[in-house]
């Protein structure tokens, strides 16, 4: 079985729910600490150099601590040791980049980029609201709003931010770094999308909109 449901009467036993419990305060409280810290490093490099870059950096990463507080209860959540590994290395990954000197276009380009996406992202978040979360799982399906141009909006937009970033912060670190977030991010959204495909009503958005991040290309 590759979900559990955490509700009584639904066929999981009291052990199922603790363990549930569990992952659900491990899944908020560990990243939410570490998007803090990481966010506080990038806001410190905003004072000391005044990139703009990392400023919207930080706000784009620091929605998420909120986000993961503020979440519902998941009516699933995968229990696939590969749908955790996935959506932890997808989220927590992208936190490894650094401010650099290095730009390949001026920083004004690269932040409005950042805008751009941050905006995008913003507005995914707003409207998928407390349905917001890191592990594969069902808090409800969301077909409105932003959902109705791609899949996966949220992450359409982190990766024209993170394409804003790293064109004003080049290095091979940051660009290594990348590579592999988005490596766990696509497998991500292939995890996410079959729990969900279980529910009907999913099955028939993904008839309606046919791109997972790109549209007219993935």
């Amino acid at each position: 079985m590759d979900t559990v449901s955490p509700y009584p009467g639904s066929g999981g036993d009291s052990r199922n729910r603790l363990l549930l419990e569990l992952f659900s305060v491990l899944s908020r409280v560990v990243p939410a600490a570490y998007f803090s810290i990481a966010c506080y490093g990038f806001w410190k490099n905003f004072v000391q150099t005044g990139k703009w870059t990392s400023l919207f950096w930080m706000v784009s990463e620091g929605m998420v601590v909120l986000l993961l507080v503020m979440r519902r209860q998941s009516l699933e959540i995968s229990r696939r040791p590969w749908d955790w590994i996935v959506g932890i290395a997808g989220s927590l990954l992208v936190l490894l980049v650094r401010p650099t000197e290095r730009a390949f276009l001026p920083d004004a380009a690269g932040f409005t980029l950042q805008f751009l996406g941050t905006a995008f992202e913003v507005y995914g978040k707003v409207t998928l609201g407390r349905s917001f979360g890191i592990v594969a799982a069902n808090r409800g399906i969301v077909i409105r709003g932003a959902y109705r141009l791609v899949r996966h909006p949220i992450y359409l937009g982190y990766l024209v931010t993170h394409i804003g970033f790293l064109l004003s912060n080049g290095s091979a670190r940051n660009l290594l770094v990348y590579l592999a977030a988005y490596f766990f991010q696509i497998a991500r959204i292939f995890s996410e999308e079959r729990l969900l495909a279980k529910n009907d009503a999913y099955r028939d958005y993904c008839r309606r909109v046919r791109y997972r991040l790109v549209p007219g290309v993935f």
